[in-house]
């Protein structure tokens, strides 16, 4: 038995529905308030993760339940499995970054309840996303237009039918241009 498994008590949290990213925030307050921030922490300087991450997480969140990872957990739609995957086969062969990743997690609830922490701890559950392409070894394009991140996002993060034109819709209706205001 895994690690990660041992730690968790019998009850597995419940898969999660699609999120509302109005609860979670507009996507600059995203990208500059949880995803740059985890990036940096993690030692990743790249743009073209920054918004991979984004896309992912805009993506994810909006993607309807059948089309979510089976049992997916949290806006950016983890399994257990493959969370305790990532412990095992991954994080177990590069202790200095699981000890890193491990130091974004909850310490007491993390000991109890490791996957839940993919669904209310959002710096956590970015790090658990960047490493869902990291593991892969992916390297992104030079460009890194909506486009070929969606391209990305459907051939290497977890679903189940998602397809590039989710991705470039959840992209554009995050960032579609608001009506300002009459003053």
């Amino acid at each position: 038995m895994s690690a990660i498994a041992a730690q968790s008590t019998p009850k597995q949290p419940e898969p999660t529905p699609s999120f509302s990213l109005v609860q979670l925030g507009d996507s600059a307050s995203l990208q500059q308030g949880i995803i740059q921030p985890t990036l940096d922490y993690l030692g990743v300087s790249c743009q073209r993760t920054t918004q991979l991450l984004l896309g992912t997480l805009l993506c994810t969140a909006r993607l309807a339940p059948g089309k979510r990872a089976a049992q997916a957990i949290g806006p950016y739609g983890i399994s257990a499995q493959l969370h305790i995957h990532l412990w095992d086969d991954y994080l177990a062969l590069q202790p200095e970054l699981a000890s890193q990743i491990r130091g974004l997690a909850s310490q007491h609830c993390f000991l109890r309840d490791p996957h839940a922490e993919l669904g209310y701890n959002l710096a956590y559950a970015t790090a658990i996303a960047w490493l869902v392409y990291h593991s892969q070894q992916l390297q992104l394009p030079n460009r890194s237009d909506p486009a070929s991140l969606a391209r990305i996002w459907e051939a290497s993060y977890p679903h189940r039918g998602g397809q590039a034109s989710d991705f470039l819709y959840a992209w554009r209706q995050a960032f579609r241009r608001r009506p300002r205001a009459l003053s």
